[in-house]
């Protein structure tokens, strides 16, 4: 079995370590992984479902967390204590607003001419959808057999509970009897719930906590004083901006278009057409000292060349100082005794190298 490096909630690291080490067991407890289209790209994704129950406690807790893989562009590995892990993929696991998801899927079934539709059961809606949605994977599939997405995973994530207590979230909602409750998909009742949303991601002590959102603020001009009412803009278009990643486009579209920011748009426009203008100023800048930094190179030239001229001259010079001076310079006195040895029946010192005679 293949072993991989994860992030994920401390809640549910402390759920699975206690089943682990079977420590304590959790009658209610399962984890099941799902292959659902994603909210903005309706590809295949991988989510985990996560149910957990105390015990003593009829409570139970239900979540659903988005599985992502962060893969290196070159080879990696992981090394934890004496271990070492090939795969050195980063998997990520993060909470994750179901509505999100239904959104997504209620709306695959629904007519393209933007009619609202039927008040339908949920029972009737879960089936229409996951067959709709497996229909349209198998295309995919047939190119890539990871982007299958099964009508039994669409049903599964449906027939949740809490995922059903969410629908109310994204439908217009008719109860008809104690037992018969009835739904249709709403594009008025997405928008005030992501409104909601934007309400609460807005404010500014959620944006105070990310140094990425101020650093972002900071860089159109929006913490100067003064400029109040075009920061708590930005801070709306920020909050549309992290929302997106989950939004398809024409909803996110929508969710900004509900929203005045005519006055930031002018303003960030004004930034960016300043920036544009000095940039157009630096060049014709360095245009224009570039025929003094070319005299300037000549002079320079010119005067490394004299330079170079004289410094040969003057080894010239110097080099023909020497061999005058080597010519009259007097041997040493161990030389002059040596000229003075009678050398005659001596041998000379190539007959040591050569081959007797036999």
């Amino acid at each position: 079995m293949s072993t991989h490096l994860a992030i994920l909630p401390l809640d549910i690291i402390d759920t699975l370590t206690a089943r682990l080490s079977q420590e304590i067991r959790h009658p209610g407890y399962a984890t099941q992984f799902l292959r659902l289209p994603h909210p903005r790209t309706g590809l295949a994704s991988l989510f985990l479902l996560h149910d957990q129950q105390a015990q003593g406690d009829t409570t139970k807790m239900s979540s659903i967390l988005e599985v992502q893989a962060i893969s290196p562009t070159n080879a990696r590995t992981w090394f934890i204590g004496e271990e070492v892990v090939a795969d050195g993929k980063l998997m990520m696991m993060t909470p994750m607003d179901p509505m999100f998801l239904l959104m997504y899927l209620l709306r695959a079934p629904q007519a393209r001419d933007g009619s609202k539709g039927n008040f339908r059961p949920i029972q009737d809606i879960i089936e229409e959808v996951a067959v709709t949605i497996a229909d349209s994977s198998n295309k995919d599939a047939q190119k890539d057999p990871s982007l299958n997405i099964s009508a039994d995973d669409v049903v599964s994530f449906l027939s949740l509970d809490f995922v059903q207590s969410s629908m109310k979230r994204v439908c217009d909602v008719k109860v008809i009897t104690d037992e018969i409750t009835v739904y249709r998909y709403s594009h008025d009742v997405v928008l005030e719930n992501l409104k909601g949303k934007v309400g609460r991601l807005s404010d500014a002590r959620v944006a105070e906590m990310s140094r990425t959102l101020i650093r972002s603020l900071a860089k159109d001009g929006l913490m100067d004083d003064g400029k109040e009412e075009l920061l708590e803009s930005g801070r709306i278009k920020l909050a549309c901006e992290l929302l997106s990643q989950y939004l398809p486009r024409d909803i996110l579209q929508d969710l900004i278009a509900s929203y005045d920011l005519s006055k930031l748009d002018a303003h960030v426009k004004t930034v960016r057409d300043e920036e544009l203008s000095l940039l157009a100023v630096a060049p014709d800048t360095r245009k224009r000292s570039k025929p003094a930094k070319s005299v300037a190179a000549g002079n320079k030239n010119q005067k490394r060349k004299k330079d170079a001229e004289a410094t040969v001259n003057a080894d010239t010079d110097a080099s023909g100082d020497g061999d005058k001076k080597k010519k009259g310079a007097k041997s040493s006195h161990g030389v002059e005794k040596l000229k003075k040895v009678n050398v005659a029946g001596m041998s000379k010192l190539s007959t040591f190298f050569t081959k007797k005679a036999a």
